[in-house]
């Protein structure tokens, strides 16, 4: 059965490869467009596809991470979207949405350019839902939290990124409800200017970290709130509370607790330059590096990333514009483990013709254990 998933993922991801090669970039691809006709249920369909492939090179200096696969060049985020939009009555919609990620190199097996261990493919997001200019969207299933929509997203829009903010810096941003949540019913209403986003997290499934202890999310909620002060610049806040159990079953102890993040963030472009600022306080959040069911989360924790770019336009010779832009966070524990982590670089983007772009990045890092070099990252994507 193994071997026949792993045969169908190499003819799919294939498949989605070439014909993406085929087509114009930088917009999703309709299939299918929505014409409302009497008597033909197709109509009402909208479906499109999309994606983005990319390959990706991280040398870090010193002997962190020696021997790497990442240093052979690895997948750096390769994803294909599938969105499908069908009209019911009125101004409601029924959507639906689901982003596969595809791990090129293991798919291939390419030995020593992924992790052991890891999978060929993985659920980015799926979802179904109801949208509605005048209700407005309501979805449920595996799909972006709202901190990362109203306040992660402004600062993640580098490559060496996401090192100081809440989602990917828990237990795991698929079960904590900070990321991709699983299991999430989500609702957002456009009030004039502002954006209002309310979630309710379910009950899921254990995650096991791989040390003997046993996580599982018992329940949550999210807020969040993104006023568009102009049509440049943009205000996010997102609060997320996680109720969520550790266990050891070796000796039965448990643990309940509520894990909060609470983050702002502002986005800013006006003309051919891109700021953006974001902070957030973390509470019984990121991890203490211990393996005990009552110490296993710090109990306080803080991060900020901030970025800076100006897009030069040339449109000539194959080359769509050149962004230069510096970037850096920061991401310390206040308590239950003396950590501290700054990082700050340079980077250059190049946008070519086609959809192709080439990314560059130096960063300098410094950690309170020392363990971590300054990085040299070189990404190349396709996107259509």
């Amino acid at each position: 059965m193994n071997k026949k998933i792993t045969v169908l993922a190499q003819a799919v991801s294939t498949a989605v490869v070439l014909t993406a090669m085929m087509v114009p970039a930088h917009a999703e691809i309709t299939l299918l467009k929505q014409d409302p006709k009497a008597g033909d249920p197709l109509s009402r369909l909208n479906f499109t596809v999309g994606g983005s492939i990319r390959p990706q090179f991280n040398n870090m200096t010193g002997d962190g991470d020696k021997g790497s696969y990442k240093r052979n060049g690895f997948d750096g985020g390769t994803r294909f979207r599938f969105a499908s939009d069908y009209y019911l009555f009125d101004d409601i919609s029924w959507i639906n949405y689901y982003e596969l990620g595809v791990n090129i190199p293991a798919v291939f097996n390419w030995d020593d350019h992924y992790a052991k261990g890891a999978n060929n493919t993985n659920r980015r997001m799926l979802y179904t839902g109801l949208k509605s200019a005048t209700w407005g969207t309501l979805t449920y299933g595996k799909q972006n939290s709202i901190y990362y929509d109203v306040v992660g997203a402004k600062t993640d829009i580098w490559d060496y990124d996401m090192l100081a903010q809440a989602p990917g810096n828990g237990i795991n941003g698929d079960y904590d409800g900070s990321y991709r949540s699983r299991g999430m019913l989500k609702y957002k209403k456009a009030v004039g200017n502002v954006d209002l986003y309310g979630a309710w997290l379910f009950d899921d499934d254990e995650y096991l970290p791989g040390n003997g202890l046993r996580y599982k999310r018992k329940g949550g909620g999210s807020l969040g709130v993104d006023y568009h002060i102009t049509k440049d610049l943009t205000w996010g806040t997102a609060w997320n509370m996680t109720r969520a159990e550790m266990r050891d079953p070796s000796n039965g102890d448990s643990k309940t607790q509520n894990q909060n993040i609470l983050g702002t963030a502002l986005s800013w472009k006006p003309d051919n330059w891109t700021f953006s600022f974001g902070g957030g306080w973390y509470q019984n959040f990121l991890v203490s590096k211990k393996s005990t069911v009552n110490d296993y989360f710090a109990g306080d924790a803080w991060g900020i990333e901030y970025f800076a770019g100006y897009k030069f336009p040339v449109g000539q010779y194959g080359l769509q514009s050149v962004q230069p832009y510096f970037m850096g966070d920061r991401l310390e524990y206040v308590n239950d483990r003396n950590y501290q982590r700054i990082d700050n670089g340079l980077g250059v983007s190049f946008q070519l013709d086609y959809g192709f772009r080439v990314d560059y990045e130096h960063v300098f890092t410094s950690s309170t254990d020392k363990t971590l070099g300054d990085m040299n990252l070189v990404r190349l994507r396709y996107d259509f």
